[in-house]
C-alpha cells in the first residue's frame, strides 16, 4: 500500500518533505513505511526509510509505502 505525497514548498527541505510524508504515511496506516520513492533530484539518504529514486516520477512528488525486500 503507497500514499501518495506533494509538496513542492520551495523554502522547505526535501528530507523535511520525506519526513512529512512518512509521518503522514504512519498516521493514516498506523504502521512504519519501509520505502519513499522519489524523482532522482529528490534522492537522498533519510534515516529509517529506503529513499529509492525511479524515473518516472515526477519531482516533488512522494510515494511512501511499504515494499517485501526480499522481492526487490
Amino acid at each position: 500500500m503507497y500514499l501518495g505525497w506533494f509538496d513542492d514548498t520551495p523554502k522547505k527541505s526535501t528530507r523535511a518533505k520525506i519526513e512529512e510524508a512518512v509521518a503522514a504515511y504512519i498516521d493514516r496506516f498506523k504502521t512504519k513505511p519501509n520505502v519513499v520513492i522519489v524523482n532522482e533530484i529528490d534522492r537522498m539518504d533519510v534515516d529509517g526509510v529506503l529513499v529509492r529514486s525511479e524515473h518516472y516520477m515526477v519531482r516533488n512528488n512522494f510515494w511512501v509505502g511499504w515494499e517485501d525486500m526480499a522481492k526487490v
